[in-house]
Order: structure tokens, then C-alpha cells, then sequence
């Protein structure tokens, strides 16, 4: 066996081919689709676009969490009383302090982003069994402070960091804000050297690397950074993140639960039906059948369902957006402490 053997180890999240589709491919397609759709289509068709991925992707966490009787046991009382204290949050900031239900949404939702792509990462060293003890306390400052980054120096996300500073009463000039800038990208390319170094120490210290980790890491940050910094189009940028986002969790779901029933794990007759192989298409039936139940509940509210066409009123309430916010805090929450990669009964499904 070659040195370079065994110093670069691949693992798959699923396997080559699906691997290169879904994370390593879609990022790309979903940069190209959410362009050309803000070229051509209304904004309402966009957010649209948004929903009928985002909605699915919390179904697929209802479904592993509550239609599995083991992944249940295990965090009983989190998954009874979980939702019922964020859906009761949700409703009293809803209607007392409405910007700070937004706000909190809106921090979570880009803390959660980065964690699921850092959660890839460790399942992809997991898989090889590559990298050494300290590489995952890296990879996890790496999303930190790239992400970050992202947020405070791209224009897409500077306008908006700006303005709410002047809505609070901060007023911050441009001189300011250019002392921001050039602070965030000191810190991001110390801390990019200091993680390249991290990786060279670790190839002398004897411990393989993945290629396919860094090859994920790079196309999802180049989504990011590339729409955050050519667009001006917070859907576009939305459109992007979402297709990535969620379809990425959605196939890591429904082949984490297949996993585990081919491995002989005891399941519930949905699970164990809807990971036979050739049941993917009643699977993507019932994410969309929820994601029609969810606009019904909604009372219609969530007209962005409608992709802008003529009949639909293109407004989206509060009552929806408490709707939507309830349940992505229920999702981001589970999501929090249900894929610890170093748990036993988690990499029985990976």
C-alpha cells in the first residue's frame, strides 16, 4: 500500500455515487437554480420554493423522532416537553415582542445551518475513521468563524446587520463598519492558516485524512460566500441555502433510518416500510403529503405555498410565520442532541 493510501481515507456518508450527487454535487445545481429563478421568477415564487423544502425537512425529524419507538425512549421526556415550551415561547413573543421572535429565528436558524454541515464533516471522518482526537474541536471552529465571517462582511448580510443597529438606536458609520470588516477577515484567515497547519500536524502525527470532508466543506462554503457576496437577493441567497440544506438532511434521514432496519434494528411498521428499497417514492409522497397538511392548518395563511401565481395572496402573516417559527426551534432543538455522532445508538444508523 502507497504512502498517500494511507494518509487519505475515503468514507461515504452513503456511498460513492450518492455522496457525490447529493453533497457534493447539489451544492453547485442549487447555486445555479436559485440564480437563474431570481432572474426569472416573482418573489413569491421563490419563498415558495423555500417552504416546500424547508416544511418536508422538519417532517423527515417528526418521523425519525416520533415514528421510531426506540429514537423515542431515548429522550422521552425532551420530546414531550420540548415542543409544548417552544410552541407556548413562540406564542407569547408572537404577540408581545414579535422582532425578537424574528431575531431569535432567524440567529438559530444560521447556528443550525452551520452545525448540520459541520455534522456531515464528522460523519465523514467517522466513516473513514480518519482524522486525530482534536480534529473535531477544529472543524468545529472552522464552521464558527467562517460562517461568521460570512454574516458580518458579505454585502448580502452587512446591509441587513446595518440597518437593525440603526433600528436599535446604534448608529454605526461607514468607517465603523469598515473596522468590522477588516477585524472579521483578520481573525478568519489567522484561523484558516491555524487549521491548515492542524491538518499537516495531523498527517505527521500519522492520522489519514478524508478528501471527501474538505471536498463537502468547500462547496457548501463556496455556496455561501458566493450568493452572500454576488447577490444583493436575500431569496436568492435563501432558495440556495434551503435546496442544499434541506434536501441534504432529508436523504441523511431517510438513509440513517434504512440503515438501521437492514442492520436488524427493531423499528415501527412505518419506518420499516418506508426504508425498503423502492419505497423512496412513497417516502417523498408522505414529506409532501405533511407539507399540504401544514398549509392547511395554517389556515391557507402560508399563501408563499402558492409560487406568486395569479389567485394567491402573496402576504405571510404572523399567525404563519409563529406557525413556521414554532416548529423550526422544535427541529433545531431536536437536532441539537439527536445526531451526536459518538453515541453508539446514532452510529447504529450511520
Amino acid at each position: 500500500m502507497s504512502e498517500s493510501a494511507n494518509l487519505f481515507r475515503s468514507g461515504y456518508i452513503v456511498d460513492r455515487r450518492q455522496d457525490y450527487v447529493w453533497f457534493l454535487g447539489l451544492p453547485i445545481v442549487a447555486l445555479v437554480f436559485a440564480f437563474v429563478s431570481g432572474q426569472y421568477l416573482p418573489g413569491a415564487a421563490l419563498a415558495a420554493i423555500a417552504l416546500w423544502v424547508t416544511v418536508p425537512h422538519h417532517f423527515v425529524t417528526w418521523l425519525r423522532v416520533y415514528g421510531s419507538p426506540g429514537e423515542f425512549a431515548r429522550f422521552k421526556e425532551r420530546f414531550i416537553w420540548g415542543p409544548v415550551l417552544l410552541i407556548g415561547f413562540c406564542y407569547l413573543l408572537l404577540h408581545y415582542a414579535p422582532l425578537s421572535l424574528v431575531l431569535i429565528v432567524t440567529l438559530w436558524d444560521h447556528q443550525h445551518s452551520l452545525m448540520q454541515q459541520y455534522g456531515f464533516a464528522r460523519v465523514y471522518d467517522f466513516k473513514a475513521k480518519t482524522g486525530s482526537p482534536s480534529t473535531a474541536k477544529f472543524d468545529l471552529a472552522f464552521s464558527w468563524v467562517f460562517f461568521v465571517n460570512m454574516l458580518v462582511v458579505s454585502p448580502l448580510f452587512s446591509t441587513l446587520w446595518v440597518r437593525m443597529l440603526h433600528e436599535w438606536h446604534v448608529p454605526i458609520g461607514a468607517a465603523g463598519v469598515q473596522v468590522v470588516h477588516q477585524v472579521s477577515w483578520a481573525i478568519t484567515i489567522v484561523y484558516g492558516l491555524i487549521w491548515l497547519g492542524h491538518i499537516a500536524w495531523t498527517l505527521r502525527q500519522g492520522y489519514a485524512l478524508n478528501p471527501l470532508k474538505y471536498a463537502f466543506l468547500g462547496v457548501s462554503y463556496f455556496l455561501w460566500y458566493f450568493t452572500s457576496f454576488t447577490t444583493e437577493y436575500l431569496l436568492v441567497f435563501a432558495v440556495a441555502h434551503r435546496i442544499m440544506h434541506g434536501v441534504q438532511y432529508i436523504v441523511m434521514v431517510y438513509y440513517y433510518n434504512r440503515h438501521k432496519v437492514e442492520r436488524g434494528a427493531s423499528d415501527s411498521v412505518v419506518i420499516r416500510f418506508l426504508s425498503k428499497r423502492g419505497n423512496v417514492k412513497a417516502f417523498l409522497l408522505m414529506c409532501g403529503a405533511y407539507a399540504l397538511v401544514f398549509h392547511a392548518l395554517s389556515e391557507g395563511h402560508v399563501r408563499d405555498f402558492g409560487f406568486g401565481f395569479v389567485g394567491f395572496n402573496t402576504n405571510f402573516d404572523l399567525f404563519s410565520y409563529s406557525l413556521l417559527s414554532s416548529f423550526a426551534l422544535i427541529h433545531y432543538y431536536y437536532d441539537a442532541f439527536i445526531w451526536k455522532v459518538r453515541k453508539k445508538e446514532v452510529q447504529e444508523g450511520l
